[in-house]
């Protein structure tokens, strides 16, 4: 499986099957879901694949996906449903969200897929057909025709069909019996009209003008006999309360939509889709389901296809097995491709870049009840503290966007005071001790959270764990939001084994160390690709002690994508030595939200960081981490400050500059330090000082400073790789200057050269 080579796939999945035996005898029931995203292969340009979140194309191609799906991962009886995705702060609608659900216990919940019409196709048929379908649905729910109203548009007169007819509906309890109940809408005795706009009917009804009802229907009947889902009560309704849902049918492009409304139980949703099933079958007539998918971990299982800013993310159904994982992952992939959907993107400059919009991970099990971490509190604590100590596994497998503002920042990005409080949680959180969920949700939510107090941008995410104030909510999951979407299955299933092996050995052996105080490490030594490959080879290897044989070789992938080398110039001596330019991290700060209440956060991407690397050189007798005084290397004329690696004659530093003017909306904000032009292109010279001599000159571009009409995202991974070479110009050796200037460095990042901070000193 791509990347891998036979043998080593070959070792991955022999390592999955032996961590499943593991997690299997300790009964942890583990299971995985997760959140790949996808861009189109072939457009690369238009902003619905780069900021946008809705798109014709990508409409589209979500319907061509979600088919696809329902072929390969879809049980015989499985149903298409177009619901309703997240409604966010400026957009006027809920986004779409293309599902495919099924049963189980294996009873269909579709019995027959002809009567499901297909995206964007139609089967003639006119207004009037909405009335027929709904007057057909009431009698086989036995409610009677008096509930419903007929629903116009804004410009119909009283005479014309009406666009839609509405249902009040929901289920409640008679004599300790689910039943359908309905009523009658005071106010609407000649019809409703609908609100203005182009939203499906059922998102226009004027529920500001319902007022209380008349009378209940008595003549509610006892829900369809179908085979039993696992029973989910539902509270009563008192008589004095409203009922506000309502299921509509409308006829939308030559078709019949059935709005399903919000319904509590796995049950009471199946037998409504019998309902409806039953009413199409015999009038001959395919339907679309919108509205509100099935609740969650009620015996009801499936997956969704929504738009997120710049790509396509499907919502996986979770895996309780490492097989299963394959099969999952390697058919949503097939699917895609054949779609037309990529996994990777460009950049300008030619880097290859993931989509943009993560690829996150969650752990859970089959029930909230059952899930590893409700019954285990301390391995969420195993987890925590784990990830705030090898900050590898928070950088080396993210995207371009991380830091503090980021959309997963680590928990010692934000509040100073988060450590020494978060210990003090755990000492609720020891190995043995039983906590309830409800209290874990209230020790942990206040500091998992962003600078801006969202719980939901971090790193490690508890917001679907069990939060007090969401019920639907509380699905016992930990979601990893620190992946970036990997070029191929492979990758992305290493990434999932990795999680399932550290699942296993915190299992048996908790992981319960004092947090690390790294402070500005974070912004300096641990946002260069040297350092946090020893660290991931630390975590690699304690695993291998704990009996499971990761390599490092695996992950090699996806280090050269995220640290891709931009050069190496050789040196004119001694024989064997490099200096090699590798892009390091750099986080991209928020830069406030003058925009007002959109939807995106301008981002300041306007600065890069390098990381310098001399090796092949004379070695010193000098300890890991001190300052060398023999070689010098010099960017801009400004002295790098080069620290001893431990290995003999090799060094390493960072260069952190201004790339270029913030384009795009972030031009129009106040970005940081405007006043900073940009700095390149970077002259690099290495010269021994001891023998006063230069030993290499190079030139290193980066991205222009506008992007215009004529700079496109290039077309092909050998237009990418021609951008990247060209960057990267050796020069003749030029002549050492008359004095090697001294080290210029902020306490706080000593091994990063700042241009911005020499450039004003000297200035001054």
């Amino acid at each position: 499986m791509q990347p891998f080579s036979h043998s080593q796939w070959t070792a991955i999945n022999a390592l999955g099957q032996q961590v499943d035996r593991v997690l299997n005898e300790a009964r942890v029931g583990l299971t995985m879901g997760g959140e790949p995203t996808y861009v189109s292969a072939r457009d690369r340009t238009s902003l619905q694949w780069r900021y946008d979140a809705l798109g014709e194309d990508k409409r589209h191609l979500g319907g061509q996906l979600l088919e696809r799906l329902q072929a390969k991962l879809g049980p015989t009886g499985s149903m298409r449903h177009q619901g309703l995705g997240k409604l966010y702060p400026g957009e006027a609608a809920p986004r779409w969200a293309l599902g495919c659900f099924w049963r189980l216990d294996g009873v269909p919940l579709w019995q027959n897929a002809a009567l499901l019409a297909k995206d964007g196709t139609t089967t003639p048929c006119d207004r009037s057909m909405a009335k027929t379908f709904m007057t057909e649905l009431m009698t086989c729910l036995a409610i009677p025709r008096q509930a419903m109203i007929a629903a116009r548009e804004p410009e119909d007169s009283d005479s014309a069909t009406p666009a839609a007819w509405v249902l009040p509906l929901l289920t409640t309890l008679v004599a300790g019996q689910p039943v359908w109940q309905s009523c009658r809408w005071t106010g609407f005795d000649q019809g409703m009209t609908l609100l203005p706009g182009d939203l499906a009917a059922a998102l226009r009804l004027p529920l500001d003008r319902l007022v209380e009802t008349e009378t209940w229907l008595t003549e509610a009947c006892p829900l369809l006999e179908s085979a039993p889902i696992r029973p989910e009560p539902v509270p009563p309704l008192a008589a004095a309360d409203s009922i506000r849902l309502a299921l509509v049918v409308e006829v939308r492009q030559g078709t019949v939509h059935v709005f399903l409304p919000p319904i509590a139980a796995a049950r009471s949703y199946a037998d409504v889709l019998t309902a409806i099933e039953a009413t199409a079958e015999v009038l001959d007539q395919p339907v679309i389901l919108e509205g509100y998918g099935p609740p969650d971990h009620q015996g009801i299982q499936g997956f969704k296809i929504t738009p997120d800013p710049g790509v396509l993310e499907v919502n996986i159904h979770p895996a309780a097995s490492w097989d299963e994982l394959v099969h999952l992952h390697h058919s949503l992939d097939e699917a895609a491709i054949a779609c037309g959907l990529s996994c990777e993107k460009y950049g300008l400059d030619g880097r290859l870049l993931g989509t943009g919009g993560g690829a996150h991970i969650t752990i859970g099990g089959a029930t909230p009840q059952q899930s590893p971490l409700l019954r285990r509190p301390d391995l969420l604590r195993s987890f925590l503290t784990y990830w705030q100590h090898h900050p590898s596994l928070s950088y080396v497998f993210a995207g371009q966007y991380i830091g503090p503002t980021s959309q997963s920042p680590r928990i010692d990005e934000a509040r100073h005071d988060s450590l020494y409080e978060l210990e003090m949680a755990f000492l609720a959180l020891a190995p043995g001790k039983a906590v309830p969920p409800e209290v874990m949700d209230r020790l942990l939510s206040p500091l998992l959270q962003d600078v801006a107090g969202s719980t939901h941008r971090t790193a490690l995410c508890i917001d679907k764990l069990y939060p007090i104030y969401n019920d639907r909510l509380q699905l016992g999951l930990l979601e990893f939001r620190g992946f970036e979407m990997p070029p191929h299955t492979g990758l992305r299933l290493l990434q999932m084994l990795l999680i399932r092996a550290l699942v296993a050995q915190f299992w048996q052996h908790p992981y319960t160390q004092p947090l690390q105080r790294w402070g500005a490490e974070l912004r300096d030594r641990w946002l260069l690709p040297h350092y946090l490959l020893q660290d991931l080879q630390a975590v690699l290897q304690e695993l291998r002690v704990g009996g499971y044989e990761f390599k490092l070789s695996w992950f090699t992938p996806f280090l050269v994508r995220r640290f891709p080398q931009n050069g190496k110039l050789p040196l004119r001596q001694p024989p064997g030595g490099v200096l090699e330019l590798r892009t390091a991290l750099e986080p991209w700060p928020v830069i406030g939200d003058a925009g007002g209440s959109g939807t995106a956060r301008p981002v300041d991407n306007s600065l890069e960081r390098l990381q310098v690397f001399l090796t092949g050189v004379t070695p010193e007798s000098l300890p890991e981490g001190t300052l060398t005084e023999r070689y010098a290397v010099l960017c801009n004329g400004y002295r790098l400050p080069l620290r001893a690696t431990g290995h003999p004659g090799s060094y390493v530093s960072a260069v952190r500059f201004r790339a270029r003017s913030p384009v795009g909306f972030a031009a129009t904000v106040t970005a940081s330090h405007l006043a900073i032009a940009p700095q390149t292109p970077l002259h690099f010279q290495v010269i021994d000082v001891a023998q006063n001599q230069g030993l290499g000159d190079l030139i290193y571009h980066t991205q222009l400073p506008q992007v215009s009409a004529e700079v496109t995202l290039p077309q092909s991974p050998e237009e990418a790789r021609s951008r990247l070479q060209e960057r990267f110009v050796p020069l003749p050796i030029g002549p050492v200057p008359h004095s090697i200037p001294p080290v210029v460095v902020h306490p706080e990042t000593p091994m990063t050269l700042d241009l911005r901070l020499v450039v004003q000193k000297s200035a001054k």
